[in-house]
């Protein structure tokens, strides 16, 4: 069975499940090898929905050391596929909104990226907080949360971020791919004191408190 011919069943049958109806392109995959390359040099980099693997393909050629690599999968059918293709040691089938666990089974304590092809958007606003507070918990200064979308917006409302104190930028356009993709960078959020206001490091902007 062809990869886009898996995906196309799985979408059929939990359409929540899978992001998209087809592996992510060469340029989108690029675009995520781009936003590991700037990560802190030490740590974790996490990829969220790794599909048939094209963006872990990716990454492993242009160099990314696989002992840094944690994969995670939810679909049983896709961590099955992923395991045979990159090894059951890369692999790990969990639930993005329970991450916790396995970071510690993992012994994983430094995180330097995380890179997702979610459906995030489905999530609602429990899950979408959980994934990043999950990850964040043990995020390296600096480290980056690139989530993929096909929207014009970011996937996760700018004011829920706030909120959770988090920000968003957006990363990347990749009008090469079809669908045509963004991917947006979260951060956590930073606030310095300005005399009686607060700049916000990450969107550069001022903000009343």
């Amino acid at each position: 069975m062809s990869e886009l011919t898996l995906l196309w069943r799985l979408w059929l049958a939990k359409p929540r499940q899978i992001a998209t109806l087809a592996p992510s392109g060469a340029a989108v995959a690029a675009a995520f090898v781009d936003a590991v390359a700037a990560a802190p040099d030490e740590g974790t980099i996490v990829e969220l929905g790794a599909g048939t693997g094209p963006v872990t393909s990716a990454m492993l050629a242009a160099g990314v050391d696989r002992q840094r690599l944690c994969i995670v999968e939810a679909n049983a059918e896709l961590a099955a596929h992923l395991r045979r293709r990159f090894g059951r040691d890369l692999v790990a089938r969990a639930d993005a909104r329970a991450l916790d666990p396995l970071f510690e089974t993992r012994r994983i304590d430094r995180i330097a990226a995380v890179i997702s092809t979610l459906p995030i958007l489905h999530f609602g606003r429990t899950g979408q907080r959980a994934v990043l507070d999950d990850c964040f918990a043990r995020a390296a200064p600096g480290a980056t949360f690139t989530q993929i979308t096909y929207l014009p917006g970011s996937p996760v409302r700018q004011r829920h971020l706030r909120a959770w104190n988090y920000c968003a930028e957006r990363y990347r356009r990749v009008a090469q791919n079809w669908p045509p993709a963004t991917l947006w960078q979260y951060r956590a959020r930073e606030t310095r004191p300005s005399g009686d206001r607060y700049r916000d490091v990450c969107l550069g902007r001022l903000d009343s408190e």
